[in-house]
């Protein structure tokens, strides 16, 4: 089965911002450490920042050229996905409010933020599939 046009585009646009992403991430880790300069430390931490917003410009025009079957699927995905995520952070903040956890630091919880979502997308997308039948 080949691909259709769009999910062709999609990986044209999204794979190379993913492989920017990682060498952003790991340069700006490894540089950030040698510079002292507030603004720059700034700009140098948030590079990876811009290949993460191509993959979205990615992602959102592959939902856009989809038709309305995984267009719903999408949503769906999105809206379980964010408020499962959500809901989590907030059992996971009300835990932490009441000492029943160690309180890490609060780069430790945002950074995982996005990934989250993402995790709990791709498992929600997964099972959405399976309840429209959808290869």
């Amino acid at each position: 089965m080949s691909m259709r046009p769009v999910h062709k585009r999609y990986l044209r646009e999204f794979l190379p911002a993913m492989a920017a992403y990682v060498v952003l991430m790991l340069g700006s880790v490894w540089l950030v450490r040698y510079v002292s300069s507030p603004p720059a430390r700034a700009a140098i931490t948030l590079l990876p920042t811009i290949p993460i917003a191509f993959a979205i410009r990615a992602m959102v025009r592959a939902i856009r050229g989809q038709d309305e079957l995984e267009r719903r699927i999408h949503l769906e995905s999105f809206a379980i996905a964010g408020a499962v995520s959500c809901f989590g952070y907030f059992t996971y903040g009300l835990l932490l409010g009441a000492s029943v956890l160690p309180s890490p630091t609060a780069q430790a919880v945002a950074i995982w933020v996005l990934p989250t979502f993402m995790g709990t997308f791709g498992v929600v997308k997964c099972l959405t599939n399976r309840r429209y039948r959808v290869q």
